[in-house]
């Protein structure tokens, strides 16, 4: 056979021309150079990351008649018996294949001979974690105290599977996986010498479904060269691949992220002409929807991807809520689970699509469109009354009192009368004056007259023949907030913010807001965490209510005041403490446990679900 594969052809022989595995090749190159070595080496990792390779050059290096050290000649007898596999000194087991205690015996009974050959007599046993408990035991007493002449170099994919008596005894090697940007490069630079023509696309493609392995990269590579006929060629690449359509994925993730199904579906009936791999597909959304995920939170984390990717996911990355990312992972990881148990691959796919669409979370304002709506009976209400807004919902539920202040006050009030209550997480609207320390609400009379507002704009509504559109209901109720430091704890509940987002933001201070900017003060944990996505959610936030997109400036402190996070804790645990009070201190509860000499557990008491108070 004059052709040589790749993987062979190019495989390294000195450990310059090592790919990756830096912490390998220096541990071993001063441990040679030195002249401390060690009687066994192990050597683990996925498959075709260079375990045996290592295993060669070391074996080259023992024995090398120019002596022993990092960087064997390579011309010598020796090296070249070595690379040629006709050294007799170097004696390779294929462990899967020779389980037995008496092939292991078999093998071991020279042991005791010097080398014909070489310097050292080398044992290089291939998936060495394939050996049965006997073997293991039979090769224990001789891997533990072997003749000076011997050196054992043990390769697996499998670790965990070896005694612990065999670890000790070993020097332990880890080969990492090769990142995509190493096998790119050293593909482009085996083509170079062999003077191919190829594209670079193609190339990344080939490195990706590489997965971390040299040598299933370079069998790829084989087998796109002769797909293309002596040229690597992305298409032909993609095709071989079977990865038709990925490139599609990040459009159609964007149409799933805005909720259109209907364009979501063509997209995929187009993918359907080019007969993918609908498996490759889904496992392509799980990749780019992690990738989406990294670049929210810290976009370095995507700089191993091509310029056209980047694009791509930081599109999506302000496209996408961290919600939404997080529930289509799911799906995508449940599509691929049950994608072979459906009557075929496309209409699984499209059951996947529809899935995340529905249960996409909705943004504000967001309703079906009513051309989607079935129609009405004519024996209906042709004039049903609407439902209430948010803001009216609110108003009905809830009565202020501005002498209030104190969340103890409210509680006792709440206990002592059976009118509604008042929670701080949900007040209607933020017409807030600063008043010392506390916050003074609305007086009763601007209450009123909201209220009377929108019960003139019900009957208004009812009048009509018509109704309008619940957003322009929302935007015509919509508080006016004062945005002022001293209502930033009740005023962050009227920001259009969710998620992370929401979350950081209530664990800062409002320190100012003017025509140009609004300046938020933060530790420096919170403000690392609050890169450029969550600013600009913010600022789109505040342009709500300013009529402007402010710049966010964000102010390091120390210590800060009461964030709103914390004064929701606070109020939780005064309520909460005196819940407990309460509870203990009534009168049939007392009666309770004098009669039966029973205890309260006062730690058993909770908050009620979506009660803020107990």
């Amino acid at each position: 056979m004059s052709q040589q594969v790749l993987a062979r052809k190019w495989r390294p022989t000195t450990f310059d021309e090592l790919i990756g595995q830096e912490h390998v090749r220096k541990a071993l190159t001063h441990a040679l150079d030195s002249g401390r070595l060690h009687h066994a080496y192990l050597f683990s990792g996925t498959r075709g990351v260079g375990k045996t390779t290592i295993a060669r050059i070391l074996a080259r290096c023992l024995n090398c008649e120019r002596g022993i050290s990092s960087k064997p000649c390579g011309e010598c007898g020796t090296c070249s018996a070595i690379s040629e596999n006709r050294f007799v000194d170097l004696l390779e087991v294929d462990a899967a294949s020779r389980t037995k205690v008496e092939d292991t015996r078999d093998l071991l009974e020279n042991v005791s001979y010097a080398p014909s050959q070489g310097r050292f007599k080398v044992y290089l046993i291939d998936e060495v974690h394939m050996l049965s408990t006997h073997s293991f035991n039979a090769l224990l007493k001789t891997l533990e105290e072997p003749p000076a002449h011997v050196v054992f170099l043990l390769a697996t994919t499998d670790p965990q599977k070896l005694l612990p008596t065999v670890l000790s005894r070993c020097l332990q090697f880890h080969l990492r996986d090769l990142s995509p940007n190493s096998l790119e490069s050293h593909l482009e630079y085996v083509l170079n010498e062999e003077n191919l023509t190829f594209e670079k696309d193609a190339l990344w493609h080939l490195a990706k479904a590489g997965r971390g392995s040299v040598r299933d990269s370079m069998t790829l590579l084989d087998q796109a060269i002769a797909h293309g006929a002596g040229s690597v060629l992305t298409d032909n690449v993609v095709e071989m691949l079977g990865t038709q359509g990925v490139s599609e994925i990040p459009m159609l993730l964007s149409e799933i992220a805005r909720g259109e199904a209907s364009q979501a579906i063509a997209r995929v009936d187009q993918l359907s002409s080019e007969s993918p791999d609908w498996m490759v597909l889904v496992s392509g959304m799980q990749e780019t929807l992690h990738q989406v995920a990294i670049a929210q939170v810290a976009d370095h984390g995507i700089n191993h991807l091509s310029p056209n990717e980047k694009k791509a996911v930081r599109d999506l990355a302000n496209l996408m809520s961290p919600e939404f990312i997080q529930l289509a992972y799911q799906f995508s990881l449940t599509g691929y689970r049950d994608l072979p148990l459906a009557s075929d691959g496309r209409s699984a796919f499209e059951m996947l699509v529809l899935r995340m669409i529905a249960f996409r979370p909705a943004k504000t304002g967001e309703m079906i469109s009513a051309s989607h709506l079935p129609q009405a009976d004519s024996d209906c209400d042709q004039n049903p009354e609407p439902e209430p807004s948010k803001l009216d919902n609110i108003i009905q539920k809830h009565t202020l009192d501005p002498t209030e202040s104190d969340a103890q006050s409210r509680l006792i009030n709440e206990t002592s009368s059976p009118g509604p209550r008042i929670d701080e997480n949900s007040i209607p609207f933020s017409n807030y004056h600063g008043e010392g320390d506390g916050l003074v609400l609305a007086s009763a009379q601007n209450i009123s007259e909201v209220g009377s507002t929108i019960s003139s704009k019900k009957e208004k509504t009812l009048d009509s023949d018509s109704f309008t559109d619940d957003s322009d209901k929302q935007s015509e109720v919509q508080p006016k907030l004062s945005l002022a430091p001293e209502s930033w704890i009740v005023e962050t509940q009227f920001l259009d913010l969710k998620g992370m987002t929401a979350s950081l933001v209530n664990q800062t201070e409002l320190v100012s807001v003017n025509d140009d900017e609004v300046v938020l003060a933060s530790t420096s944990h919170t403000e690392s965490l609050l890169n450029e996505l969550h600013r600009q959610r913010l600022s789109e936030a505040f342009a709500m209510h300013l009529g402007y997109a402010p710049q966010i400036v964000i102010e390091i402190r120390e210590t800060l005041g009461e964030t709103p996070e914390s004064y929701r804790a606070r109020i939780k645990k005064e309520s909460l403490e005196l819940a407990k009070k309460q509870f203990g201190e009534d009168s049939f509860v007392r009666a309770l446990t004098d009669r039966f000499d029973a205890s309260i557990p006062l730690e058993t008491i909770q908050p009620r679900d979506g009660d803020s108070h107990v």
